[in-house]
């Protein structure tokens, strides 16, 4: 590369000015949004204020209608946060301890205002830079003196509408809501390489590739507006249907599903109910104890074997297309009672089963007693007789007449020789999942 770099210093004050008159181009498409999150951007401000240096930063100058415009290739987060504090932006607050504390830039005495201004921060300047010569030395920069990770790379490498779309996305209220993304993985941009694989999942469906997001940014750098929009609509008709589901009482951030792992198998669980042409309904309160019940029943040394394999399956090969479809589907069975209305798929049908029937005989006490219908002392009720035997061949599982969501917190055990005297809208024959000696416990797998 034959341009000249020029080392130079400019005063904060330079760089407002700069702004103001639409010469400093802050945003390249290189560079995403700015996330920093209220912290790091006080601590900026706490360092102008005592004069602390702050590290160099890039930019590519170039004429235009007779003016200097400067683009930022690196630094863009820093400028970013002193603008806004020069305009008011955010105040002075915790982790900020000094004499300025719950100030603006406006409520500073005025020569605390002009030391600011006045604040020197060192530049490496080059002149006409192309688009593609601003990637590399973006790229370059960040490679070598910054380490950035692949995420952060990928925008100066694969700039397109996939990316772009992953940007907006990532940067919903939802994902700032949900507890999936802490500060610091905004700012590398983990939340953009989360949403972008769940994107990716939504495009080419679940897989363990692991350079599924670098395939989809090189094919959907151009990507068919229909296309686009309909994935996106998509993705977001998903997260409605998760903030529906968490009520405020029992937020998603207060629960494993918060959890990467757990949050891409309820995704795509959603998403292929909805596929099917299922849309969520008013009542929830069932499908919402069912997952309170999976949320503190999943666990390696779970009694319930189906649990227990879930969690096996969120920690060992958790991104393995095998794991990630098994949890998926797992997930599906448990919600589809609610988003279908019925009981009529098998694999549902299998799932409640095997939960419902490690539940039923379970030594852990979590299983007994209120809040769980199905307890190890079984009393059918339509004979009222107690039955402690194993036998699930010859047991039901059942569902009131007038049931409209069949979920685990809903079913009831039965005699299979008493089902002519119960009211009933729906039932499962114990006998169709197991013979009296042993049951199968791999049956998602088949």
């Amino acid at each position: 590369m034959s341009k000249k770099w020029r080392a130079s210093t400019h005063a904060i004050s330079d760089i407002r000015d700069w702004n103001q008159l639409g010469l400093l181009i802050l945003q390249p498409d290189y560079q995403r949004k700015e996330v920093w999150g209220e912290p790091a951007k006080v601590m900026l401000i706490d360092s102008i204020l005592n004069g602390i240096p702050m590290p160099k930063i890039f930019v590519s100058s170039s004429i235009k209608d007779g003016q200097t415009v400067r683009t930022v290739i690196d630094g863009q987060q820093r400028i970013t946060t002193i603008l806004s504090f020069l305009s008011d932006g955010f105040s002075l607050v915790s982790p900020y301890v000094g004499d300025f504390m719950g100030k603006r830039f406006s409520e500073l005495p005025a020569d605390v205002q002009d030391e600011v201004l006045s604040y020197d921060i060192d530049f490496n300047e080059a002149k006409g830079l192309s688009d593609e010569e601003l990637r590399e030395v973006y790229s370059r920069v960040n490679k070598y003196l910054v380490a950035l990770n692949k995420q952060e790379l990928r925008r100066a490498d694969y700039p397109g509408d996939f990316l772009d779309v992953a940007d907006d996305l990532a940067n919903l209220d939802f994902f700032d809501d949900c507890g999936i993304f802490n500060a610091t993985a905004r700012r590398r941009s983990l939340d953009v390489e989360y949403v972008s694989e769940l994107l990716a999942g939504l495009i080419l469906g679940i897989t363990d590739r692991k350079d599924a997001i670098d395939v989809c940014c090189k094919d959907y750098k151009k990507w068919e507006e229909s296309s686009k929009k309909s994935i996106s609509n998509g993705f977001k008709e998903v997260l409605f249907d998760i903030e529906k589901i968490f009520s405020v009482d029992v937020p998603i951030k207060k629960t494993r599903w918060r959890q990467k792992a757990d949050f891409y198998s309820l995704f795509f669980a959603i998403r292929s109910l909805r596929l099917e042409g299922f849309d969520l309904p008013d009542d929830l309160l069932k499908l919402r104890a069912d997952l309170s019940i999976l949320d503190h029943g999943i666990a390696p040394t779970s009694d319930v074997t189906i649990f227990s394999k879930y969690a096996v399956y969120c920690v060992s090969q958790a991104n393995s297309a095998a794991s990630r479809n098994w949890r998926a589907s797992f997930l599906r069975g448990v919600l589809r009672g609610t988003y279908a209305g019925s009981i009529n798929d098998e694999n549902q049908r299998r799932i409640l089963m095997e939960i419902l029937s490690d539940i039923r005989f379970s030594v852990d006490p979590e299983w007994s007693g209120d809040g769980c219908p199905p307890v190890n002392e079984f009393v059918c009720p339509a004979c009222g007789v107690r039955d402690e035997s194993a036998d699930l061949a010859s047991s039901i599982l059942f569902w009131e007449s007038g049931t409209k969501v069949f979920q685990v917190s809903n079913a009831k055990w039965a005699h299979l020789a008493c089902v002519e005297n119960l009211s009933m809208s729906s039932m499962i024959k114990g006998a169709d999942f197991f013979d009296s000696d042993e049951q199968d416990d791999n049956s998602l797998d088949q």
